[in-house]
């Protein structure tokens, strides 16, 4: 059977000179989809022809082709695409010189003009209370141009979904159904709410994990991390006096005068025991440094100010005749 373009009673005379293999391949198929189109059409697999036109018009776009995507989108009750359609054949074909693309013009303009009473409409109203900054309106999954907020703008019969969203403000949603042959319908987006701040929940699902929770403990941290490097601190001053204390007896053993003997001797024991003081303190505040250093890693973000505010330390040295050494003392 051979095939040729028409286009309700339109002959498509098209003359074409491929200047490769690819062009070549690229207008056979075209062809070969369109044929196919024909046949769907004929078998009443109307959205299925829509595709094979669809498909040829992309491989090699002629007039002919166009028409054919126009009417089959009228067929299958898809009225503002195929309006849309036409008007671009219109506007394509109008400064045609040959009769046979004056025709297919004739053809495109009169369909065009026969479908828009038919149209079917929906406004999407925004009021100017409602226009928040960054405010974007959706219509299904295709953005809607400001400039056509507030028009009666021609859709295809079916249910849409409109949702508006802008930044710090709750999304809002909600569907309406636009019947296919001319109706109208309008829908207004309400002012957007403003965004729950919500605070989680200890243990709850929202509660935040370790990783969100590393910054708010970090300053629970420091107070441990010092007390570290004050216990390395004292240890160091513990393990000085006690080599001092040992040189100041070895300096005691071979005097002669009981005197300064007695003096050396006193010495190197009070430094010995500044050494076992500064030791006990080291040993002291290094257990305290752990036991925070645990504990600031299981806070949550609720504890850790109240830690932070409570993590208050004096540490003072204390020296008598008996003893010597430091006291920490403090809350948490």
């Amino acid at each position: 059977m051979k095939y040729s373009k028409l286009v309700i009673g339109a002959l498509a005379v098209i003359s074409a000179a491929p200047t490769g293999a690819h062009a070549q391949s690229s207008t056979a198929q075209a062809e070969t989809l369109f044929r196919q189109g024909k046949d769907l059409i004929a078998q009443g697999k109307i959205a299925e022809a829509c595709g094979a036109f669809d498909a040829s018009q992309k491989l090699d776009p002629t007039i002919a082709t166009l028409l054919n995507q126009a009417s089959c989108r009228e067929k299958n009750g898809q009225l503002a695409t195929a309006w849309g359609l036409f008007l671009d054949a219109e506007r394509q074909s109008r400064s045609a010189s040959d009769d046979s693309s004056r025709q297919l013009h004739q053809v495109a303009t009169d369909h065009a003009a026969k479908l828009e009473p038919k149209l079917s409409t929906l406004t999407i109203t925004v009021p100017a209370d409602s226009r928040v900054g960054g405010l974007e309106i959706l219509r299904n999954t295709e953005r809607v141009d400001p400039g056509a907020w507030n028009k009666a703008l021609p859709v295809d019969g079916g249910t849409y979904n409109i949702s508006a969203r802008a930044p710090g403000n709750a999304e809002w949603s909600s569907s309406i159904t636009v019947g296919p042959d001319h109706d109208s319908k309008t829908i207004e987006i309400p002012k957007l709410k403003a965004a729950a701040l919500q605070t989680p929940v200890a243990g709850g699902p929202d509660a935040p994990s370790a990783a969100d929770g590393a910054t708010e403990r970090h300053g629970s941290k420091v107070v441990p991390l010092v007390l570290g490097g004050v216990a390395i601190g004292l240890f160091g001053g513990a393990i000085g006096f006690e080599l001092s204390a040992r040189s100041t007896y070895d300096k005691a053993k071979p005097e002669v005068d009981d005197a300064k003997q007695k003096s050396l001797w006193d010495s190197a024991n009070t430094k010995r025991h500044v050494s076992q003081g500064l030791g006990v303190a080291g040993v002291a505040t290094a257990g305290v440094a752990v036991w925070l250093y645990l504990r600031a890693g299981c806070e949550t973000t609720a504890t850790t100010s109240t830690s932070t505010q409570a993590s208050r330390w004096l540490l003072q040295p204390v020296i008598g005749s008996d003893r010597a050494g430091l006291v920490l003392a403090g809350s948490y």
